[in-house]
């Protein structure tokens, strides 16, 4: 499924629903993104509307590191912060938002959303990518919640920007995806 530039506007109102607006991306970078990466985002519609989604950055390591360290918010990330070398691509990978329309927070979206991304994850892997480290920057208690309990990322150090940094290696999140 292609994306628009009007579902990125749509996902920057639902980050707006929960984040701080120092921690959104703004839809423009984050289209960006998606024009550089197309494996950079995973979205769920309801009647052709993003209901929920999901941005999956494949970051170069020394980005990846200032992210990891509090050095470097997600709204900070560009276009040129992306890993696109083939033999680099997903070492790093940053799930830099997970989030669902308050309208549509439910178990069924959630599922459809992880079951989504994972699916996308392996189908990258398949092709040959590897992970090294996984990480998500979580900001509410929900994105905690699904971060530990669904991607079972650990939590590794709170941040000045009032969020946890979660991370789990290559290895072992592949095999939970496997489960």
């Amino acid at each position: 499924m292609l994306l628009t530039f009007e579902d990125f506007i749509k996902m920057e109102e639902i980050d707006h629903q929960y984040f701080p607006d120092e921690n959104v991306s703004p839809a423009e970078e984050a289209y960006k993104w998606y024009l550089a990466d197309s494996n950079s985002c995973v979205v769920v519609k309801d009647n052709s509307k993003v209901v929920a989604y999901v941005n999956i950055l494949s970051l170069k390591k020394e980005v990846y590191d200032k992210v990891k360290h509090n050095e470097m918010n997600e709204s900070q990330i560009l276009v040129s912060d992306l890993e696109l070398d083939k033999d680099k691509y997903f070492n790093y990978l940053y799930f830099s938002a997970i989030a669902i329309d308050k309208n549509h927070r439910d178990i069924q979206t959630l599922r459809e959303l992880i079951d989504i991304t994972s699916a996308k994850i392996i189908e990258i892997v398949n092709q040959g990518s590897e992970i090294k480290e996984v990480m998500a920057d979580c900001s509410t208690p929900q994105g905690q919640k699904i971060t530990q309990r669904f991607l079972r990322l650990k939590p590794f150090m709170e941040t000045s920007h009032n969020s946890m940094i979660h991370i789990l290696s290559g290895d072992e999140f592949i095999k939970l995806l496997h489960r």
